[in-house]
């Protein structure tokens, strides 16, 4: 099927859905949507930003976001790459805000998006004990949405 504009109604929908995950699309206009068997893909300025309801490295990026964000040491960027999860010593600074299973964004320490993960634990009980695991990663820069889309 071929890419189309979202209508208002279901750019709407989807502006709501992005915002319940502490993202902001409202500014995004037009965006397209493009459905591939199972997959949705929509996609701001020819760029795939949100596939099957998860941001894209493309969209964290351009957005710049500040809340729910992980930045993790140069260690954890090549596990992180691998689709590994994200564990706690190898956070640097994080959104102690960020509570058990949020959607969080992951960053290397010159601030560049690397992943999308979910939270396992509420980010002070991360950062107060600094052990175990602290999400579950969902998309990484090699991963099947960077590298077909």
């Amino acid at each position: 099927m071929s890419k189309h504009v979202l209508s208002k109604k279901d750019l709407k929908i989807l502006t709501e859905k992005m915002s319940n995950i502490g993202i902001d699309i409202s500014s995004l206009n037009p965006v397209e949507i493009e459905e591939k068997k199972k997959d949705k893909i929509y996609y701001y300025s020819g760029k795939p930003i949100i596939f099957n309801n998860i941001p894209t490295i493309y969209l964290l990026n351009y957005l710049k976001l500040k809340d729910r964000t992980i930045t993790v040491d140069d260690g954890a960027v090549p596990h992180i790459n691998n689709g590994s999860s994200l564990f706690a010593p190898g956070i640097i600074g994080m959104d102690i805000n960020i509570r058990k299973d949020d959607t969080v964004y992951i960053k290397n320490k010159e601030g560049y998006f690397i992943a999308v993960g979910i939270s396992t634990r509420d980010g002070v009980d991360i950062m107060s004990d600094k052990k175990g695991e602290a999400a579950k990663v969902i998309h990484y820069m090699n991963d099947r949405i960077m590298n077909d889309f």
